[in-house]
């Protein structure tokens, strides 16, 4: 029968073990949270372990204080900054600064969902190069040869 020693429940976690626990406190499963902590699992292993290391006294009580830091920073809601942006928009149009009060809507709208900021992303994709030094270019010819338009008799056009 296996009896655990109470006495470190605050002992500090290694990194792996606090890697673990950030990651489920992140929301991750507990099997992702274990591989991505940097354990090697195979299989099933992963699930077996994790499982194992979550019923951990420390690694319990780390998920609860970060839990605990989580709900403390969640106390200011989409709802308490929507009355400040309406007191702000009130201040605005007391103050006849309509520039100020159309950020306030503005930014309450942005809270609300109702106006997504959409950003254009240009990217190019390239394939990798096979030697790292290697750089073929074409020549003009060749390029005409490979990309000009070809006429059925074989020619290209002119």
């Amino acid at each position: 029968m296996r009896y655990r020693d109470t006495t470190m429940t605050h002992a500090k976690l290694n990194l792996r073990q606090e890697r673990f626990c950030l990651g489920l406190a992140e929301g991750l499963p507990q099997s992702r949270a274990y591989i991505e902590a940097g354990y090697t699992a195979r299989g099933n292993a992963a699930e077996v372990a994790a499982a194992r290391l979550f019923r951990n006294v420390q690694v319990q009580s780390r998920i609860a204080s970060l839990q605990a830091e989580a709900a403390k920073r969640s106390e200011i809601t989409v709802d308490d900054l929507i009355v400040e942006l309406d007191s702000m928009r009130k201040l605005a149009i007391a103050c006849k600064n309509p520039a100020a009060g159309v950020s306030a809507i503005m930014g309450k709208a942005k809270l609300l969902g109702l106006i997504v900021d959409k950003a254009e992303v240009a990217t190019t994709l390239r394939r990798p190069m096979r030697e790292p030094g290697e750089i073929k270019q074409m020549t003009l010819e060749e390029w005409t040869a490979k990309f000009s338009p070809k006429r059925d008799d074989g020619g290209t056009l002119q």
